[in-house]
């Protein structure tokens, strides 16, 4: 994958979809997930939307680790001290993988809907229990994957930020 698009690193562009697609996903399956006719009826597109954002997420972190390298060999030209970049690519390593089960968790809970909603006979049905339980055991990947891409989200922009203020007010 090229590290720029445009001349603009694609770190940049990417993390962008991350960190609306995860969350937005994840308020919308805490939000309407308890709500068994709404998750049939929406399971598919917070399924989708949370496969977008793991796979944005997961660019974002291959692509994050060549600006980094970028931003260190240009200092290191430049005879500038060492580049810190905090907690930041931890962060964005952990928010990857969150988001990850929370796009295998949301297909789960998609299949085992449909699975009971269809009674076509061919297979044994789930207990009635079944898919309040598979959505009640993907809370926990989803809240993770919130939470997580919040403050990697968080970190990145207070890096970028704090740092270009320092730059401009000094």
């Amino acid at each position: 994958m090229p590290s720029t698009v445009l001349g603009l690193p694609a770190h940049v562009l990417l993390v962008h979809a991350a960190v609306i697609f995860v969350p937005v996903a994840a308020a919308l399956f805490i939000g309407i997930g308890w709500h068994k006719a709404w998750r049939q009826r929406y399971g598919i597109i917070l399924a989708g939307m949370a496969v977008i954002g793991f796979g944005s997420a997961f660019l974002s972190q291959q692509t994050g680790e060549a600006l980094q390298r970028s931003v260190r060999n240009a200092a290191q030209a430049a005879g500038a001290g060492r580049v810190s970049f905090g907690d930041h690519p931890e962060q964005g390593s952990s928010a990857m993988f969150f988001a990850f089960l929370f796009a295998v968790a949301t297909i789960a809970v998609y299949l085992v809907d449909r699975r009971q909603s269809t009674g076509d006979g061919s297979k044994k049905p789930l207990p009635v229990w079944g898919p309040t339980a598979a959505y009640a055991v993907a809370m926990v990947p989803a809240l993770l994957a919130l939470v997580t891409m919040v403050a990697a989200g968080h970190s990145g922009a207070t890096l970028v930020w704090h740092d270009l203020g320092n730059y401009v007010h000094s």
